[in-house]
């Protein structure tokens, strides 16, 4: 499983994957014990630097997109880039037109 977020490495050299939460869930997600190789570092302000080195972004991109605006990824780029552009798939689909049928 190398360092697999959780079941299904990725291919290539494993990443290290850096997410800021924000106080409102960084002490529930300090406490937990999420990977092997997490490193934490809580910031003045409550913020949490949450930083661990997985094989493959698909996963753990969806564990983020879970905290929703309480979680913002630092780096890396590419895993920054995918999550930004779900978040505007997202936005479009909801700026879209209501859809009546089923309410």
């Amino acid at each position: 499983m190398r360092n697999a977020w959780q079941l299904i490495p990725g291919d290539g050299a494993d990443d290290w994957v850096v997410v800021r939460f924000q106080p409102l869930v960084a002490q529930n997600v300090g406490e937990v014990l999420w990977h092997k190789t997490q490193q934490l570092e809580f910031q003045a302000d409550g913020t949490l630097l949450f930083k661990v080195r997985v094989s493959g972004l698909g996963e753990i991109m969806w564990w983020i997109l879970g905290y929703g605006d309480q979680a913002e990824v630092i780096g890396p780029a590419e895993l920054r880039e995918r999550v930004a552009g779900h978040a505007q798939r997202l936005l479009a689909r909801y700026q879209g037109e209501k859809v009546n049928e089923l309410i």
